[in-house]
């Protein structure tokens, strides 16, 4: 078991690149949403690579949250300051909403989310994660009263029936109707797939000698991922531009009524996101441990940053400010995303770090 006494940095600039990640992939299906994407246009597949790696970070995320989980006893403060950081941006939004919005902006499911965010789905990953860690106690006492092989039975059994079949096999939806008429999902939800990735971020924890694997072999594997990700996010999206009654993947779990095509090939669940994120988990594990404040305390905003951005209100506000779409035709698209997505993560961050040296120091903190 590893020793975690003192916060490895090399995980944390690895939150702070989920983070980053989950911000480009807003920038173009948030930022973008509704442009019509031409296979004709560069452009396009420079839209297909900043889109890609949204759920690579998510999975991250919950990766480097399992591996710290196993091995820490839940407690209600901890939650409950959580809950506070959850409600106090949601509660300033809304306000913020109401103040500068018109009446018809401000719709009923925008306002229940708003009010009641984490049952309300207001963020369908805080949903999940805050579920994840009520159950975290009573996964880590079943984690760590079985043996190592019925953990990786556990694990093999859960990445074939939710992620490899998923993967080969898709649900399939009518476009545009998007009614599912067939399709393998194994009564598939995010929430599932978090649970499966606990037993593996807990795995590597309890059980991985990363003394032993080949940072060339790592890199190797995350390389090929993501060039079977890029493709298959292209090949599908070149599809959408070109028909509008062809069938094309979804899992009926999903809201799917907004999702463009390319942005199913890199679901959390897809194999390739999976096996590239778990070898860009490794390659930091790999890495000589070493500890920085600074950085350490920057990485404590990467939920911030996400409750802020990814807020209903304050996405609308924070695109309609860089207005992303703007540039699909410019030469420029690349560099703007980049630049942007950076502003975006380092504004947001700064916003976080001063309620954390004020409201949650004085407040619930």
């Amino acid at each position: 078991m590893k020793s975690k006494s003192q916060r490895n940095t090399n995980l944390e600039i690895l939150r702070i690149i989920t983070m980053l990640l989950i911000v480009a992939h807003h920038y173009i299906v948030h930022g973008m949403k509704g442009v019509n994407f031409a296979i004709t246009n560069t452009n396009t597949y420079f839209v297909y690579f900043l889109a890609m790696f949204g759920k690579i970070g998510v999975v991250l995320f919950v990766l480097i949250s399992a591996y710290f989980m196993i091995d820490i006893k839940f407690t209600l403060r901890k939650l409950l300051i959580l809950g506070g950081e959850i409600y106090f941006y949601s509660f300033l939004f809304l306000g913020l909403a109401i103040a500068f919005l018109s009446p018809s902006e401000l719709t009923v499911a925008n306002l229940g989310k708003s009010l009641l965010p984490i049952s309300h789905n207001g963020y369908w990953f805080i949903t999940c994660y805050i579920i994840l860690m009520l159950f975290s106690p009573f996964l880590n006492k079943f984690i760590k009263s079985i043996s190592r092989g019925t953990h990786v039975k556990i694990i093999l059994l859960s990445v074939l029936l939710w992620s490899i079949c998923p993967t080969i096999l898709p649900a399939m939806v009518s476009y545009p109707t998007q009614t599912v008429f067939v399709g393998n999902t194994f009564q598939y939800t995010p929430l599932v797939w978090f649970f499966v990735l606990y037993f593996i971020g807990s795995y590597i924890c309890l059980y991985v000698d990363t003394n032993k694997l080949s940072f060339n072999k790592l890199f190797g594997g995350l390389i090929i991922s993501l060039i079977i990700i890029y493709i298959g996010t292209c090949i599908f999206g070149i599809l959408d531009t070109n028909s509008t009654a062809h069938l094309w993947w979804a899992l009926p779990s999903f809201d799917i009524t907004d999702l463009a095509l390319y942005r199913l090939f890199s679901l959390e669940n897809n194999f390739f996101v999976l096996s590239a994120s778990v070898c860009l988990f490794l390659a930091f594990l790999k890495r000589k441990p070493f500890s920085n404040k600074y950085i350490n305390y920057l990485a404590g905003s990467v939920l911030g940053v996400y409750l802020i951005h990814s807020n209903a209100f304050g996405r609308a506000f924070t695109w309609n400010v860089f207005k992303p779409a703007a540039y699909y035709n410019s030469p420029n698209l690349l560099a703007m995303g980049i630049v942007t997505v950076f502003i975006v993560y380092l504004v947001c961050s700064g916003i976080d770090i001063i309620r954390r040296v004020t409201v949650e120091n004085y407040g619930y903190g």
